[in-house]
């Protein structure tokens, strides 16, 4: 069992800068020809050269799924915390986010990835939310602080690598 509080931050910490990675994902990939013409709203030209992906509206949607679903996951978190306590929250928001990855991997559909991003933006509302409390009830008052801010510049990080 880990009893430093440095190798438990550390673990959230690296969960950060995946989160970010996920809150930016759709940015890396929307320009790009194969999501173009997969996620093609209406015919696929022949030569695929002329690919516009998802109407506007729909693209809106897909990215908008992600955050929709963190919304949700922040206002439940509390409730899952209150019942399973914070870290077995966390653990809870972890498969939830792996069954959206799957979902996600596996999309045949708008529809697909769009409940792939809704379910991995819940999990991301629970750890977002529940994370720095974890962090801020196990680190001393001397370190409280920097320990629950890291976690907040990882996300940051990630965000940034990613987009």
């Amino acid at each position: 069992m880990i009893g430093n509080i440095y190798a438990i931050a550390a673990v959230a910490i690296i969960g950060g800068g995946l989160f970010g990675f996920d809150i930016s994902s759709m940015s890396a990939i929307i320009s790009i020809p194969q999501y173009k013409c997969y996620f093609q709203s209406g015919p696929v030209p022949e030569d695929h050269s002329e690919c516009t992906g998802p109407d506007s509206d729909v693209q809106g949607g897909i990215t908008a799924a992600m955050p929709g679903g963190s919304w949700l996951g922040a206002l439940c978190s509390g409730y899952i915390s209150d019942i399973f306590g914070r870290k077995k929250a966390i653990m809870i928001g972890a498969v939830i986010w792996w069954i959206g990855s799957a979902i996600i991997c596996a999309s045949q559909n708008v529809g697909m990835l769009v409940v792939g991003r809704v379910i991995n933006g819940f999990c991301v509302g629970i750890c977002s939310a529940q994370v720095p409390v974890y962090i801020s009830e196990l680190a001393p008052p001397s370190k409280r602080g920097r320990l629950v801010g890291a976690q907040q510049w990882a996300i940051t990080w990630g965000i940034m690598i990613m987009f």
